[in-house]
Order: C-alpha cells, then structure tokens, then sequence
C-alpha cells in the first residue's frame, strides 16, 4: 500500500470521506509530470475496478514543504468559502498535512473529457465560451480581504525578482524598463483584484456535465491576482492547439494570428471579458504586456524556489528560458504593440 492509500485509510473517520462518496476500496494511479517546473507526484484515487478518479493527491518527491501545495490548498479553501456551497467546477480541499515526513494534499477529482487540443480545434468558438463564462463567474477578491499594495506586490513584484536574479543584456534591460513603463498606469486604473488561476491551458481543463468549465492544479493561484492574465492565457493556448503549435515548434505565428492586426480573432472574446469585469479599453494593452512578463518572471522563481541563494542562476537555466515560448511572446509582444487587434 502505498502512502496516499495508507494515509487514507487511517484517517477515513477524521476526514469524513463519506461525504465525498469514497469507498472503502480504493486502488492509485500515480503520474509524474515532465514539465521541468514540476516538483510533486500526482497520485489518482480511484474505487476499485471502476476508471474515474474520487481523489487527487499530491506529494513532494522530495518530501520537503512546498510552497506552491500550500498555495494551493489556501486557495481552493478560500475560494470555496466565496459562495454559498462553493463551486462545482474547482476542487474541494480534503486533507493537507504531513504523514511519514511528506507534506500530502488531498482534494476532489473532478471528471469528464479534457478540453484538450484535438476538442479546442474542433470547437474553437465553444471552448471560448466556456473558458470565458468561467473566467468572469469566478468571484472578486472582497475588498476588506485585498491588500493595500495587491497590485505592486502581484504586478511589480515579480518583476522585480527577476531583474534582480536574471542575467539582463542590454536589450532585456530595454524590454524590462518599457514594461514598466508600460504597465505603470495600471496602478491609478481602479483595477479590483481577483481570483486568478495561473495556468488556465490543458491538462487543467475539464468539459464537466451541462456544459460547465471544470479547472484543476491550482498551484500557482492567486486569490488576489490580476484581471485578464487568465483570460490572456487560456486564447494563447487555443491559438496554439488551433495551429497545432506542439508539433509544428512555431508559437509566434499562432500568437499572432490570435491577437495582432485587423484580422485577430481573439478580440471579440477580449472585448466581452472586458465589458463583463468593468475594464476600460485603454487597459487592455497594459494587462496583455504584463500578462507574458510577469509569467515568464514568475517560471523563473519557480525554478529557482530551492536555491538558497538565488541570485545564482544556472547557465543552463537562463538559456533555457531564453528560448522558452512565454519569453518569445513578451518580446514579440513589445515589439508589435501598435498592431494588437483591440487597438484597429
């Protein structure tokens, strides 16, 4: 029996496990993600003999506290306490403690079809949509719960790490001091935080019953994020299944098409975000240019998190990071700013 599995069967009681219907029998199905930011083991519960998953748990490999599990335990609890009875389409927080030395977090499942490439590419305008009444049923962060310097520490301050941790050249410094420039408006905008999921692209996507949007893997969210990253982020991953990027290696093209020139067919979909959260038009351009920058920073800390001394970057790592996808786009984007669809 493995750890999850002994886990939950000692606390059974405890946990209430009943009011999630778990059964008694219970067999795991471990994944280990690829992605080079990843630092946990996904572990699928599922009853025996049956093929849908009642649980997720995640584990670090190393065993060590993680940051970025705590993050999302606090918010799927939190957000779950916006709205009376929560929300269907995010988890519900089951257990997160440690057991045998391992930090363990435990939520629902949620199941049905991914909202994978091969589905975004054969109904691109229904993905849309549902990616779009999610993003804007998702509740703003209560003013009395806001921070007085949200914007400086959710905006600048990533930023700012990596202008203090990454090996600038001169253009960098260039593209990162018109960021600022750029994105520095934003702090007079009367912008209201709010839930932000952080990666919203698949695996994390889910057709759930009644043409509902489920979202997992809340690792990187904000219960005082950003308006329009997620939004941002969710038509740049459609762009590149539309154009089936992965396989063809050219993400700028698609991001193109998606978002530059008069022909963009992102806009619509911006244009609705917008006027459904209250956001002015001339703040489109900033939130797009801050969207790429502050998730490229933010890749980078990730990477870093166990670095004791992270002004140290890896060779290796700074390499990598300039040829990663995000990083070509907050260039490209900085470089074609007057051709962004929402401005023709």
């Amino acid at each position: 029996m493995n750890l999850v599995l002994d886990f939950l069967e000692r606390h059974r009681a405890r946990l209430k496990l009943e009011q999630y219907r778990v059964p008694e029998r219970l067999t795991c199905v471990m994944l280990t993600p690829r992605f080079r930011a990843s630092r946990h083991v996904v572990f699928l519960v599922l009853p025996a003999r049956k093929p849908y998953p009642v649980l997720v748990a995640k584990v670090p490999r190393l065993g060590e506290r993680s940051q970025s599990l705590t993050r999302e335990a606090t918010a799927i609890e939190t957000i779950q306490k916006m709205r009376p009875g929560g929300f269907d389409s995010i988890p519900h927080l089951v257990a997160f403690e440690e057991y045998h030395g391992y930090p363990i977090l435990i939520e629902t499942a949620l199941n049905g079809p991914l909202l994978d490439p091969p589905r975004v590419r054969r109904d691109l305008e229904g993905a849309c949509e549902l990616a779009l009444d999610w993003l804007t049923d998702l509740p703003r962060t209560p003013a009395t719960e806001a921070r007085d310097d949200w914007f400086e520490t959710r905006a600048a301050g990533p930023l700012q790490a990596f202008a203090a941790t990454f090996p600038l050249n001169v253009k960098e410094e260039r593209l990162l001091i018109q960021t600022h420039e750029l994105i520095a408006p934003l702090q007079q905008a009367g912008l209201a935080p709010i839930v932000e999921h952080g990666d919203v692209s698949h695996p994390n996507l889910i057709a759930l019953h009644a043409q509902n949007l489920g979202v997992v893997d809340w690792e990187l969210a904000e219960t005082d994020g950003i308006p329009a990253c997620d939004l941002f982020f969710f038509l740049t991953y459609a762009a590149f299944a539309l154009d089936d990027a992965r396989t063809r290696r050219d993400f700028i093209t698609p991001f193109r098409e998606a978002f530059f020139g008069p022909n963009a067919w992102t806009v619509p979909y911006v244009q609705q975000y917008a006027r459904r959260m209250q956001i002015e038009p001339e703040h489109l351009t900033p939130l797009f240019v801050l969207c790429w920058a502050r998730y490229m920073s933010k890749l980078l800390l990730r990477l870093s998190a166990d670095d004791p001394a992270p002004q140290r970057i890896e060779t290796e790592t700074v390499a990598w990071l300039r040829e990663n996808r995000y990083y070509a786009l907050w260039r490209h984007t900085l470089d074609h700013l007057d051709e962004l669809g929402w401005l023709h």
